[in-house]
This record gives structure tokens, C-alpha cells and sequence, in this order.
């Protein structure tokens, strides 16, 4: 149900994008995604990762404490992020190459509370199995997020009609998921006290202490070329490869984020010691999602320019381009990550660090020998493809290796 949902945010998506790109520049699109990159990099430690914990709390009663202890996390670093922007704002975005984001600077603050709002309420949800309303929010985002760029656009906003757009998509359904978990709110608060909420801190403390790091470093090693583009190239390079890796990503990006929410509120419910039914499911979600992937990833490489040229106008082939290269990394991780969930239900979560602190790490070498060798933009994004798509695949074959090491208890 919820990738059924997925699909039909991912076509209306697809059907608004012609009309937002002949609305703005890449000029304009280059301010939106170094907004997308800087918020994609802080709001994963909104809740320092507690709210991933909620699906597998042993009952209601710690659950609904773990979701009161993501939400005060939320609050004090929204708190500090706005004290931060206020003080330092300039400089930080400066040192990150974002200067054209000095005067929408508070718009980050507002994204990044909505955006880990929204994040908590799915997780209940998920734990609730509640499919049905998690999908109606992909609906909303989807059609408000697009919408809003489209109107804001027409009334001449330039990119800050660009940011309200992608904000609003963002956190568009936070009202239904509040809906549904209000039903059973006044049963559950009663459950709610500060000792609760302390052991829940003590006791899921793995996830703030490994989970929280390997997201925000998963999320730094797919924005930061971003940032290096921005730096050693001009305005309109950032612009193409913000519209490719969304264009790119998105019907592999929004498919995979709901079978990867699905695949962990099924795996979840089986907790850790049915690791051997684990171990199935995985094996059959990825062969599905290695056929569903194939034809978007061949049609990207083999027709990129000319689709993207027709689709989104001439001033786009550089994107099309871009994105060619960049199916390389959309496809190899739309089938492998979702089953990286996996180190979240056997709380082996230290794994994935290390792995993507070696990702992280590679990034920056491909970047860096990228300027020393003066390589073109479609050049480094390539290497950086390939690489990107060989930890993938290396992230698959280490959740494996922990499915198995757990299976192999099961006997015991």
C-alpha cells in the first residue's frame, strides 16, 4: 500500500517537473539544492535516531516514551540549530560554498523541525502496521510540495518560492499521521513519565550512539558533492546535478524509502530471533527489486540527454547527462539499501558506521584528486557513481553477514 502510494507521488512528481523547470533557472535550482543538501545532512540528527526505535519497543508503553523522547530531542536541537543559524550563520555557510542561502537561512530551521516531526509520526505508524495513512501522506507531499513550487513560481518568488515549496512538501501529512495516533493518545500518555523516558534513553542508546552517526554520514557522503561542485565549478553545474539526482532518484528513491519502511515494520515485528525468516525475505525483496530497477537505470544511461532535453527543456541536457552517470548509484541503491534495515533489528548498527565512515572517506578522495587532476563535472560525478555503487553493494554483503551470524544462533 505504501508503495503503491510511492508510485502515485513519483507520477504526479514526474508530471510537475516540466512545468518547475521551464519556471526557474538552474541558476534558481542551484539555490535549492544546496538547501536540500544542508537539511538532508542536519535533520538525520533531529531525534538522534530514537524515533527508529519505536517500531521495536517491546510494548505501547515504552513506545509511546521513546516517541515523547525523540520529540524533547527535536525540540532542544531545533532550539539550538536556530541559536547557531542566528550566531554563525554567515560564517558556516560560507566555509559550505551556500552563500546564496543567507537570506532564506531561517527556512532551514523550519524545515528541520517539521521534516523530524514528520519522521516520528511515521514511525508510529509503522509500528501500528498502519500502511494505509503512510501512503495518503506520499500523496500530499507530493502534490503540495510540486504545487507549491508551481504557484510560487507564477507569483515570481525566484528560488525562496523553490525552498517554501520543498518545505511544504516535506511535512505535508504530519496532520493525518497525527489523526490517526491521536485515536489512542489519551490511553497512551498516561504511560508517560520521566523514568520511563530515561530508560527508553539508556536502553535504545545504540541507536543515538551508532545509528544516528552512520545516517548523518550517509547523508554527508551524497550531499557533499554538492558542496564540491559548488566550489570548483559554476552556479549552473550545481542546478544540473540538483535536478539529476532527483530526477535520477526519484522513481528509485521514493519505490525504495517505502519498501525499505515496509521491509522494516515486517522484519521488526519478527524481532532478532527469527533471523532464518529474515534471511528469506531479504533474499526475495532483492531479486524483485533487481528487475523492477533494470529499466529505469538502462533508459537513464543509454537516453538521458535526449529524455531530459524533451521532458525539461533545452537548458537541461547538462542534467541529462548527469543523470546518466548517476544511474549507476540510484540503481544499486535502491535494491540494496532497504535491506541494510536489517542492522537496525539486530542492533548491530556499529557495522554500518564503519562502512560508511570508508564511504565517507572516499568521497572526499574522489573529489579531492577530481580538482588535482582539473577533471570535468560529468567526470568526477562518474567515478564518484561507481565508487558510491561498489559500497552498496559491499553494505549488501555486510547485512548479510550479520543475517547469517544471527541465523546461526537460531540453531543453538
Amino acid at each position: 500500500m505504501i508503495a503503491g502510494g510511492a508510485a502515485f507521488a513519483q507520477v504526479i512528481s514526474l508530471l510537475l517537473s516540466p512545468v518547475i523547470t521551464r519556471i526557474y533557472s538552474p541558476e534558481e535550482f542551484s539555490t535549492l539544492t544546496l538547501f536540500i543538501s544542508i537539511l538532508g545532512i542536519i535533520c538525520l540528527l533531529g531525534t538522534l535516531s530514537y524515533e527508529s526505535a519505536i517500531p521495536i519497543a517491546a510494548n505501547d508503553n515504552k513506545a509511546i516514551n521513546l516517541l515523547l523522547l525523540s520529540l524533547i530531542i527535536l525540540c532542544l536541537i531545533t532550539f539550538l540549530l536556530t541559536v547557531t543559524i542566528f550566531l554563525f550563520s554567515d560564517f558556516l555557510l560560507l566555509l559550505l560554498n551556500a552563500t546564496d542561502l543567507v537570506n532564506y537561512k531561517y527556512c532551514i530551521v523550519i524545515g528541520f523541525f517539521m521534516t523530524g516531526l514528520y519522521a516520528i509520526l511515521t514511525e508510529w505508524a509503522l509500528r501500528k502496521k498502519n500502511y494505509n495513512g503512510i501512503a495518503r501522506t506520499k500523496y500530499s507531499q507530493s502534490i503540495i510540495g510540486n504545487g507549491g513550487k508551481i504557484a510560487f513560481g507564477f507569483m515570481g518568488f525566484g528560488p525562496i518560492g523553490l525552498i517554501l515549496g520543498q518545505i511544504l512538501g516535506q511535512s505535508a501529512g504530519i496532520i493525518n499521521l497525527y489523526i490517526s495516533f491521536s485515536k489512542e493518545r489519551r490511553s497512551l500518555l498516561k504511560n508517560i513519565d520521566l523514568l520511563s523516558i530515561w530508560w527508553c534513553a539508556k536502553r535504545y542508546v545504540r541507536f543515538p550512539k551508532y545509528s544516528a552517526p552512520t545516517l548523518f554520514i550517509i547523508s554527508l557522503t551524497s550531499q557533499i558533492p554538492v558542496f564540491f561542485l559548488s566550489a570548483f565549478y559554476n552556479p549552473e553545474t550545481v542546478g544540473y546535478y540538483g535536478l539529476a539526482l532527483t530526477i535520477t532518484f526519484l522513481p528509485m528513491g521514493i519505490i525504495g524509502k517505502s519498501v525499505e519502511d515496509v521491509f522494516y515494520g515486517e522484519v521488526a515485528s519478527l524481532g532478532k530471533s527469527n533471523a532464518i525468516a529474515i534471511k528469506k525475505i531479504s533474499r526475495g525483496l532483492l531479486k524483485k527489486l533487481s528487475i523492477i530497477g533494470a529499466i529505469p537505470m538502462i533508459i537513464l544511461i543509454l537516453l538521458g540527454p535526449e529524455l531530459f532535453v524533451i521532458v525539461f527543456g533545452d537548458n537541461w541536457n547538462n542534467a541529462g547527462v548527469f543523470a546518466s552517470v548517476l544511474a549507476i548509484y540510484a540503481y544499486t541503491h535502491f535494491i540494496f539499501h532497504p535491506i541494510s534495515m536489517v542492522f537496525f533489528v539486530f542492533e548491530e548498527q556499529h557495522l554500518q558506521l564503519y562502512l560508511n565512515i570508508t564511504k565517507i572517506v572516499l568521497v572526499i578522495i574522489v573529489f579531492y584528486m577530481a580538482n588535482i587532476l582539473d577533471l570535468s563535472a560529468v567526470l568526477a560525478i562518474l567515478i564518484f557513481s561507481i565508487t558510491m555503487g561498489c559500497a552498496e553493494f559491499c553494505k549488501y554483503l555486510l547485512a548479510q553477514y550479520v543475517i547469517n551470524k544471527h541465523t546461526s544462533q537460531d540453531y543453538y
